[in-house]
């Protein structure tokens, strides 16, 4: 069943959504456990990956230029368009606030499961949402500047909290577990655990929708124009973060293309306290379908050489 599912994973994401929608009581109920879950996840991630391998790529300068471009330049992009074709302006600070978050943990596994370097995406993910605060702080004071409204706040402590468990705990974890069990025992597990961190990835999507399921409810016009504008958003990052980095190569145009358009925002509304307000709730619900739409996209496309 586990093969099954792994082998059909990109397609289970997507369709994940679409279940998400059409039921919101089982959304709303999975929604307090997604952190959990993505700690496992990150967990299991981290155990497969090479640690001296990831602390090098974290050393290294493109790493932090892909972080830079994946925050404050997107940023740069996508609110200039909006400003350009006139998009509502109730909108400015959830796209604002999406586009200075970090990858989605979960994308390492996403990336793993079409053939990509899950290894070089661990380093892009840790670098981007390392970054974060200093680009969504930004982001807030520039909203808060032109729209006259409260200036945006973060829970540092929350998000100091969530990196630790998140990434510092799972690190040590790891390097503890291959110290104290052979290798051999770690890489005969992680066959039997990679299909998990597949179905671990399902809950997200799942649990991301009933916010915007409620909007839709209410005002099915409004729905569409969010689902709409986060198609549009999501298409842009991935075409110009592919474009961006073609030259290093096809695999690796890709794996910046899927991580850029990945995006943790369940960590951003956590560390905001809910400043963001219902028009993030929403657009985060938005986002999830073309996010998981383009790895299917791309699992069609590309085929490993």
């Amino acid at each position: 069943m586990l093969t099954l599912i792994s082998r059909y994973s990109t397609q289970l994401l997507a369709s994940c959504v679409l279940v998400g929608f059409a039921l919101p009581t089982l959304a709303n109920t999975l929604l307090p456990f997604l952190p959990a879950i993505l700690f496992i996840l990150m967990l299991f991630t981290i155990v497969s990956l090479d640690i001296k391998t990831l602390i090098k790529d974290l050393a290294q300068r493109s790493v932090w230029l892909y972080a830079i471009w994946h925050s404050l330049g997107v940023t740069v992009l996508v609110m200039s368009l909006l400003w350009l074709f006139q998009v509502d302006s109730k909108l400015y600070l959830a796209i604002a606030a999406s586009c200075a978050t970090g990858s989605l943990f979960a994308s390492p596994a996403i990336v793993r499961s079409i053939g990509l370097d899950a290894q070089r995406c661990m380093a892009m993910t840790i670098a981007s949402t390392l970054l974060m605060p200093l680009v969504l702080l930004l982001n807030g004071l520039v909203f808060s500047h032109f729209s006259g409204t409260e200036q945006l706040q973060l829970d540092m402590q929350i998000y100091s909290q969530r990196l630790a468990i998140f990434i510092i705990l799972p690190v040590f974890i790891s390097v503890v577990g291959h110290k104290l069990i052979k290798q051999s025992q770690i890489e005969r597990a992680l066959l039997t655990i990679r299909p998990v961190t597949i179905v671990l990835v399902l809950f997200f999507p799942l649990g991301l929708m009933g916010a915007f399921r409620e909007t839709y409810d209410l005002s099915p016009n409004q729905a569409w124009q969010y689902l709409a504008i986060a198609f549009a958003v999501s298409g842009l990052l991935f075409i110009s973060s592919f474009l961006l980095y073609i030259k290093q190569g096809k695999q690796q145009a890709l794996i910046s293309a899927i991580t850029a358009t990945n995006r943790n925002v369940l960590l951003t509304y956590s560390i905001t306290g809910g400043f963001l307000g219902m028009e993030f709730l929403v657009y985060m619900g938005a986002l999830q379908l073309p996010i998981y739409l383009l790895p299917l996209l791309v699992k069609q496309l590309y085929r490993p050489s």
